[in-house]
């Protein structure tokens, strides 16, 4: 799970930057804009879950010794060659011996403490909507990001904690979703076969 964070160091030297997405994503809209996000210098772009997971992030915070948001490590754009420069592998793997039994969500953590203040913040509402918190999102937006807005707007669903739409008894909103791309998927792959 640490090898996200050293991409830099195992993508060939002609790649200069890469998004990662965590498996459990959903792309319902077009990426482009998040690719071509100007990252200001940083070595990363990644969201902060907002809205019911605030005071967990502020626990997070407290956790890490940090001052910075808590990000989420399941969409990053990466910026290789900064971090060709700034990311020492054998001080990432010390940080990890080190303080391994205080890693609750070991790569996430890792990223926040060691780089947080070098992550540009961008919006969760977009680019890493966590599938599980819709009505906060709905709250948090005055009403305004309801369904049609996530379908319109959003570009990243992110299916966060143990709950999986492709397991059994999924209820959160979006499962419908999830399971209609799939069957797509099905049907793509079988008229290959």
């Amino acid at each position: 799970m640490y090898y996200r964070l050293l991409a830099s160091r195992l993508l060939p030297g002609d790649v200069k930057r890469v998004l990662y997405l965590d498996p459990d994503i959903l792309v319902i809209n077009p990426i482009r804009p998040l690719w071509e996000t100007d990252l200001q210098g940083r070595l990363f772009a990644a969201a902060a879950h907002t809205g019911k997971t605030e005071l967990a992030n502020n626990v997070n915070q407290f956790r890490l010794g940090t001052d910075c948001a808590y990000f989420n490590s399941g969409v990053l754009l990466m910026d290789l060659e900064a971090a060709r420069r700034e990311i020492d592998p054998q001080a990432l793997f010390t940080f990890v011996s080190l303080r391994r039994k205080e890693l609750l969500l070991p790569d996430q953590d890792v990223l926040n403490a060691m780089y947080g203040h070098r992550v540009l913040p961008v919006d969760d509402a977009l680019w890493n909507y966590d599938a599980r918190n819709y009505s906060s999102y709905l709250l948090r937006s005055g009403g305004t990001q309801d369904l049609p807005w996530v379908m319109e707007h959003t570009a990243i669903l992110h299916f966060c904690g143990k709950a999986k739409p492709w397991k059994p008894n999924y209820f959160f909103r979006f499962g419908a979703l999830y399971r209609h791309y799939m069957q797509i998927a099905r049907r793509e792959w079988d008229a290959r076969i």
